[in-house]
């Protein structure tokens, strides 16, 4: 027998949290008015409209139209089942839920996503028990103190070892009863495929918990300290690690990118763990791939500037290149620092230390454009003509793209005065390459005006646009949400009779929430609403920015405009009837069609008073 959970214990959970401390951990909110707003974690824009309500305890997105309550978010944001979310939220709150019945296979997805938390949870534990108190561990903890990490540094970060050994691991994960299918599955272990074995996956390696973020370890990076081959690996992508959205460090690095508005980017894990033993707790890295669009996206809604900071050889140049193009597109303000040659951010923190890699290197980070400035004259003889007229077209085309006219005038002159040019001919050309892009990116990005209401191509319509019934309709509902004697009278005159099928439904379910004796709570009415769309059109009416109190005559005005619609209808098709007996000659009909237009064009123009009472014109 399966049984939801109780609507008392999802009312506790709700009302528990604030949604700004939920929504906070992943959208940096700042607030304007009423409302928190942010970059939306659910689409891509440069401009938030991402909006939270601390009164209401909704959100809503005027970009993509994604809506609903601190559940709803965490469903969203985390990929969570509804039972999941309240059960992660319950569990931060100590509230406890009673046992229930649940579908087996949602039963048996939940239990074995546990499973794999507490797997991971336990071999990060023993490899860093081995790493400190072991024989097989001193091995790797030589080799993190000769990279110059502290014993507290190794214990921020849960450092461990992994011996060379084939079956330490799957011996442990086997004593603890975690089937080793499902540890296969997790990353944790690896199969033969002759034999049919489970062996450890990671043998010989220092060993680096990746972690969500929530701070729980999903993942591994691991170093090998011989010569096995490869140096890096890291735990395979399961229902718990995605390399692609994840970022290394962000966890324990995010308060502090919110508060600089300001993050570093490196490449390798030893790079951020020298970083923030040096004092730089802003810093995260990517997971040993190139750097991608959601995990730029995620970069974005916690920072406004990005400076990266890679390895110098030409590797890490290319490397930043694209990376720097990556997070641009998203909106960030991106610098890139400069590390002497042949130099990675470790060597150079552990030979000069934090706080000169701060004042030397990440303090004179280059803006993105003079970086790519430089990079053009990669490999190119300067001194030669024909060399030097191509980089200065390069250089005019990279140029040509900055938005600012007066970051453009700015490298123009530089560029200028480099290569002893006059300015008017350098500008004269400028301004060829700018018309061309400009009109190479209309016709070729026509689309980008929509950025902030683009949802899978269907554009959020605008209030403004909208049929007078339809406004009336939505209306009603806002005020419906707000005050239960408004929707008592709405329930009474009006019913079931609106004109669009959604508003249809959720004036419905407000109805029911009432007789339930429910009091006004736009967030705990959205939590009783199943259907998406549904709880995407409740947010965002209830986000509306409208007056405090409506007028009687508003009231009425807005119900007559839903009931007189259908009328209106009514009348439309009489006079397309009455069109078509003028045509077949049949006067006396049309006629008498022409009068049963009149009256109820007359009817439609007495306008009830706030008593009810009509009132004819004239």
């Amino acid at each position: 027998m399966t049984g939801p959970i109780p609507e008392e214990i999802i009312d506790r959970v709700r009302s528990h949290f604030d949604i700004l401390d939920i929504v906070g951990q992943y959208v940096q909110l700042r607030k304007s008015g009423r409302y928190y707003f942010g970059l939306c974690p659910f689409h891509s824009e440069k401009t938030p409209s991402f909006s939270v309500s601390p009164d209401k305890q909704i959100f809503h997105c005027f970009g993509c139209g994604e809506g609903g309550n601190v559940i709803s978010f965490l469903m969203k944001v985390e990929g969570l089942h509804f039972v999941e979310a309240v059960e992660y939220l319950a569990e931060r709150a100590g509230i406890d839920i009673p046992e229930r019945g649940q579908p087996r296979e949602n039963q048996q997805h939940k239990e074995e996503k546990n499973t794999m938390y507490k797997a991971h949870d336990l071999v990060a534990k023993l490899y860093h028990h081995i790493l400190l108190h072991k024989e097989a561990g001193k091995i790797g903890l030589d080799y993190l103190k000769q990279r110059g990490f502290t014993g507290e540094t190794i214990e921020e970060f849960q450092l461990g070892y992994a011996p060379d050994s084939w079956y330490l691991v799957t011996q442990f994960l086997q004593k603890r009863n975690l089937p080793l299918p499902l540890m296969e599955e997790a990353g944790l272990v690896a199969l033969r495929e002759a034999g049919k074995r489970y062996f450890d996956r990671f043998r010989g390696r220092v060993m680096f918990p990746i972690h969500d973020t929530q701070g729980r370890v999903v993942a591994f990076g691991g170093r090998a300290v011989g010569d096995q081959q490869p140096k890096y690996l890291n735990s395979p992508e399961t229902r718990l690690f995605n390399k692609g959205r994840l970022l290394f460090n962000l966890h324990r690095a995010r308060n502090m990118i919110r508060r600089e508005r300001e993050a570093v980017l490196f490449e390798g894990y030893a790079d951020v763990i020298s970083a923030w033993q040096g004092g730089i707790h802003n810093c995260i890295a990517s997971l040993g791939t190139a750097l991608t669009e959601e995990q730029a996206r995620v970069i974005r809604r916690n920072a406004e500037q990005v400076i990266i900071c890679y390895d110098s050889d030409r590797a890490g140049v290319e490397a930043a290149l694209k990376s720097m193009e990556i997070l641009t597109k998203t909106g960030c303000h991106v610098k890139i620092a400069r590390l002497p040659e042949g130099m990675d951010p470790d060597d150079y923190i552990r030979r000069h230390g934090g706080e000169r890699f701060r004042q030397d290197i990440l303090l004179q980070a280059q803006s993105a454009t003079a970086f790519q400035l430089d990079y053009l004259k990669t490999g190119k003889d300067l001194q030669d003509e024909t060399e030097r007229m191509n980089y200065i077209h390069e250089a005019l085309e990279v140029i040509a793209r900055l938005s600012s006219a007066v970051e453009r005038d700015h490298y123009l002159r530089r560029l200028a005065e480099e290569f002893d040019i006059s300015f008017q001919a350098i500008r004269q050309e400028h301004q060829k390459n700018y018309r061309k892009q400009k009109r190479d990116s209309s016709r070729d990005n026509w689309t980008s005006k929509w950025n902030n209401n683009i949802n899978n191509g269907n554009h959020s319509a605008s209030q403004s646009l909208l049929p007078a019934h339809h406004k009336a309709e939505r209306m009603l509902i806002v005020w419906m949400m707000r005050n239960q004697d408004i929707a008592a009278r709405v329930e009474a005159e009006v019913g079931g009779e609106f004109s669009v099928d959604e508003h249809a439904a959720l004036a419905a379910f407000l109805y029911k929430y009432y007789r339930e004796g429910n009091e006004p709570d736009p967030g705990k009415f959205v939590n009783r609403l199943d259907d998406e769309r549904l709880m995407k059109l409740a947010s965002e009416l209830a986000m509306l920015d409208i007056n405090e109190e409506v007028s009687e005559q508003e009231l009425t005005d807005y119900i007559q405009q839903v009931l007189n619609y259908p009328k209106w209808l009514h009348i439309e098709q009489l006079k397309k009837e009455q069109r078509r007996l003028e045509k077949m000659g049949n006067s006396r009909e049309a006629a008498e069609i022409g009068v049963e237009i009149f009256r109820l064009q007359r009817q439609l123009k007495a306008r009830p008073n706030s008593q009810g009472r009509r009132e004819t014109d004239g």
